[in-house]
């Protein structure tokens, strides 16, 4: 393997069903994290601001009850709300008469204060400050100590005292709220063995689920990376399966129509090799067997001979010339050079080239003008329209040998219909004759005139000027193509 292979090994991308493994173990890692983190290393602390928060809550509803004298009732309401236990003083000047109480555990400490220090500690900071907050943490031979909220070189219970003041008039009134908060050691502990069964059974399935999940998003565009391949070297019968999910199977399906127009194009394609192949190869036949006649056989050097092979060398020149302008309309380099001119005398003058053609072999080709009408439009562009419209009448038309045109207005616009007696077109086959490479009925009809290649150019002419037109036919009473074009003002 060269260098420039191994680099090239180096940047390939990673399967997909490795990216999402990949995916979902990351995912799986951050969930398990944050348990881990919320579960163990967080709870106590989580646990200790939950408490916290119920004991100002229920601190806050008592003290605006008790200015509004409703001490009782809320603290009996409050502490059962948040099983917490409640003492409010009133205090007016130096002294302090307990007003209400309510307890929900025995363990209780503002229920058994014998000192007032601590009270009057509280007090006074919860006056300054708005509230006073106190820790007393026990230890295991049962004394108590005064201990900061940072507790994490104490083992024993402990309870949070909560202190918040009210005022009414001259009269305050001291809210006293405390709940033990239990060690969570043991819980910790069975947590983290929680956890550990949770995180092998998460990891065991973010395994299995991106594997599984994996081989669902990746199987079916392998198969149709495989179909593809196919369909790159000129295999069109390839079915692009998308599998169960939504956008695979609109892939599939967006790639076999895509087939199916390929096909459709490639055998257009051939076909139209195939009939330019006729078409040259006749009039090439023509041309050498009336050059050698005319040098090997004395005295057929004359005028009728010599218009044959000037009537076959124009046949291949319009030939090549088709050819050119359907290849320049799928230009889209290619302007419209826009002029203002007189659609009749053009339509007259197209028709005059057929002169020749209904003297010789008896077409009769009528025009029926409205008036003298001006439009704006690339002028050898629309008579180029006209003469492939009137060849493929010509073409196809019936015995009488007519081809009628006429001219109508439709107030801004004008419109030009070109009518043949022919056999008409089926109707399911209608939509199709524009196509580039399309042919009515699989029959080749090579006519006194044209290529076979007129209705694709007039198609290209007419889109690029944003032009209406169309074709009514019925089979057996031959067929009407028309275009619309703005009248100029």
């Amino acid at each position: 393997m060269t260098r420039q292979d191994k680099t090239k090994a180096k940047r390939r991308p990673a399967p997909l069903a490795l990216k999402v493994f990949r995916a979902l173990a990351a995912f799986a890692v951050v969930v398990l994290l944050l348990l881990w983190l919320f579960q163990t290393v967080f709870f106590d602390r989580i646990y200790e601001a939950a408490k916290r928060r119920d004991l100002e809550n229920c601190a806050e509803s008592v003290a605006t009850s008790a200015a509004n004298g409703e001490a009782g009732t809320a603290a009996l309401a409050s502490a059962k709300k948040y099983a917490c236990c409640v003492n409010v003083y009133e205090i007016t000047g130096n002294a302090g008469t307990q007003i209400a109480t309510a307890h929900v555990q025995s363990s209780c400490m503002i229920h058994n204060l014998e000192d007032n220090t601590l009270l009057n500690d509280l007090y006074k900071k919860a006056k300054q400050e708005g509230f006073a907050e106190k820790h007393i943490v026990m230890d295991f031979d049962g004394s108590e100590m005064i201990a900061s909220p940072d507790r994490k070189n104490t083992a024993g219970p402990s309870t949070v005292i909560y202190a918040v003041v009210s005022s009414s008039d001259d009269t305050d009134y001291l809210v006293l709220v405390d709940s033990e908060v239990t060690p969570l050691s043991a819980t910790t502990r069975v947590l983290t063995y929680q956890l550990a069964v949770i995180t092998v059974i998460v990891l065991v399935a973010a395994v299995v689920i991106s594997a599984v999940m994996s081989r669902r998003l990746a199987k079916p565009i392998e198969k149709m990376t495989k179909e593809a391949s196919l369909l790159a070297t000129g295999n069109y019968d390839v079915n692009f399966d998308g599998g169960t999910f939504r956008e695979a199977r609109e892939l599939g399906d967006t790639l076999n129509y895509a087939a199916g127009e390929l096909s459709k194009l490639d055998s257009m394609q051939k076909e139209l090799i195939a009939n330019i192949s006729h078409d040259l190869r006749t009039p090439l036949t023509m041309i050498r067997g009336y050059s050698e006649v005319m040098r090997d056989i004395p005295g057929e050097m004359n005028e009728e001979n010599i218009q044959v092979v000037i009537d076959e060398t124009t046949r291949l020149s319009d030939l090549v010339s088709d050819l050119l302008d359907l290849s320049r309309l799928t230009d889209e380099g290619q302007p419209l050079k826009i002029e203002r001119f007189s659609l009749t005398e053009t339509v007259r003058e197209a028709l005059e080239r057929y002169s020749h053609l209904t003297e010789k072999d008896g077409y009769k080709i009528e025009f029926i003008p409205c008036g003298d009408v001006t439009v704006a439009a690339d002028r050898q562009k629309i008579l180029q329209v006209v003469y492939n419209l009137v060849n493929n009448a010509i073409n196809y038309t019936g015995d009488d040998k007519l081809v009628r045109v006429t001219e109508e207005v439709n107030g801004d616009k004008v419109k030009i219909s070109v009518t043949d007696t022919g056999e008409g077109i089926p109707e399911d086959q209608l939509p199709k004759i524009w196509e580039r490479y399309y042919k009515v009925g699989g029959f080749h009809n090579r006519g006194k005139v044209g290529t076979g290649l007129g209705l694709s150019i007039v198609k290209g002419v007419l889109k690029k000027h944003g032009a209406a037109f169309g074709v009514t036919s019925r089979t057996g009473e031959g067929s009407t193509f028309w275009f619309e074009l703005d009248i100029a003002k």
